[in-house]
């Protein structure tokens, strides 16, 4: 997908190139009046080129309609600009959570948002003149408007809606709550909207331009995970754990982003719980889905066996501190960290004289206390909690029913204790050991 000309347009409206840009948005709306994105650049540059009433009239337009035709990202991507200039948006928000909140009779579940159709960037001459391009601007806005109107009048029957991540999962009262203590930042391209590593304190909705989710491996190379546009959630494990991000967010495009600060949710939550209980659940499933898709664990398996794998898993929040595997005791289960850190712990030596020595971090789809149920002995390490980390277990009993059924699960665990042994040796300067004298978590 290519969204160039848009991409192109945009980023030359917030650098201060206001002449080029709104010519190039004017000739866009020109040649498509029916192009909603076309006139959402129009309305920002009417606003650079301090036509505030008239750019603020036709950012409204924009977000009416885009909200209609079930592009919200658009919609409030538009509605926030229209705040930032000083306008009132409360008619703007009420309709946005009339239709957009869960149980919504508007609102399809299968559909999905679809994204814009890609635009060639236009010729702009090269001394094209303020007043030219403040014309073509009002024209093609003018023609748009029109265009609108006549659709209006035309339609029977509202269309129904795409489900939006993250938003869609929010009662009413809670939607109105988050877009009303939410903030829009805007990033040049190239620019970090979230850093690895850095402890997270906001989940982000992208409302337009595009990133790439990326993440540096312990050898240091970068692997591009997935690539996000327009209605991609992503930041959402700092709703979950302040354990630090497990990845970076690096915008490919000028990129414009919903805010959600997690200590602004905290403080709406403290006197609306369930919406605490919305985020979180929504986050978890997320974040439950990209461990599937990235853990070595469950590297080939189709999507129907990940899921009868998952269901056998328990959910739970481990506090910072907290010990769910003990040295000297029986791992009591499998453990999957989906957010959240951990540190292995193994106390060398004996009685006073010993040392607690640090053998290896753990992280996100990061595994422990597997060998203590293959070999049946006690764990020879223990497993501290970082932060507050969400994981996945799967109690003893249940383990040895999924291993029989997934032998490749079971040799997958062999090789991460392997490894992981080879690690601890080289730690403490001792030599390798065979398979059945490994370290035991």
């Amino acid at each position: 997908m290519s969204e160039a000309g848009y991409d192109t347009v945009r980023e030359w409206l917030w650098k201060g190139d206001k002449v080029r840009g709104a010519w190039a948005a004017g000739t866009l709306l020109k040649a498509e009046p029916g192009d909603l994105h076309a006139l959402a650049l129009c309305g920002w540059a009417l606003l650079e080129l301090d036509r505030k009433q008239e750019g603020g009239r036709a950012l409204r337009s924009c977000a009416e309609a885009a909200a209609e035709r079930g592009d919200l990202p658009l919609a409030l991507s538009c509605m926030f600009a229209l705040s930032e200039a000083g306008e009132a948006v409360g008619d703007l928000l009420e309709s946005i959570v009339r239709d957009y909140h869960r149980g919504s009779t508007r609102v399809d579940p299968a559909l999905h948002l679809a994204p814009p159709l890609p635009r060639e960037l236009p010729e702009v001459p090269a001394r094209a003149e303020a007043g030219e391009a403040l014309a073509l601007v009002e024209r093609a806005i003018r023609a748009a408007q029109d265009r609108l109107a006549f659709e209006r009048s035309m339609e029977v029957e509202k269309p129904a809606l795409p489900a939006i991540p993250l938003l869609g999962t929010l009662s009413a009262d809670n939607l109105r709550h988050v877009l009303s203590a939410a903030e829009a930042v805007r990033i040049a391209p190239g620019e970090l909207l979230v850093e690895q590593g850095t402890e997270g304190d906001a989940v982000y909705l992208v409302l337009c331009g595009s990133a790439q989710v990326v993440r540096q491996s312990r050898a240091g190379e970068e692997q591009v995970l997935r690539r996000v546009g327009p209605g991609g959630v992503v930041g959402e494990v700092a709703l979950v754990t302040r354990a630090g991000r497990v990845a970076s967010v690096r915008s490919e495009t000028g990129l414009m982003a919903l805010r959600l600060a997690r200590d602004v949710i905290e403080a709406i939550a403290a006197g609306e719980s369930s919406l605490a209980d919305e985020l979180v659940e929504f986050c978890r499933q997320r974040m439950i889905a990209n461990l599937l898709e990235t853990s070595p664990l469950f590297a080939g398996w189709g999507e129907a066996e990940r899921a009868q794998v998952l269901e056998a898993f328990d959910r739970r929040m481990l506090r910072a501190g907290d010990e769910p595997v003990a040295q000297g005791k029986p791992s009591p289960g499998l453990f999957l960290i989906v957010a959240g850190k951990a540190e292995v712990l193994r106390h060398e030596g004996k009685g006073k004289k010993g040392q607690l020595v640090r053998l290896a971090e753990l992280g996100p789809a990061d595994v422990f206390g597997e060998m203590s149920l293959v070999v049946e002995r006690a764990a020879t390490a223990t497993v501290r909690m970082v932060y507050d980390s969400a994981v996945l277990t799967l109690p003893r009993g249940r383990f040895l029913r999924v291993a029989e059924a997934h032998p490749e699960l079971l040799e997958e665990l062999r090789r991460v204790a392997r490894e992981r042994e080879e690690e601890t040796r080289s730690l403490l300067g001792q030599p390798s050991t065979a398979a059945d004298d490994l370290t035991i978590v």
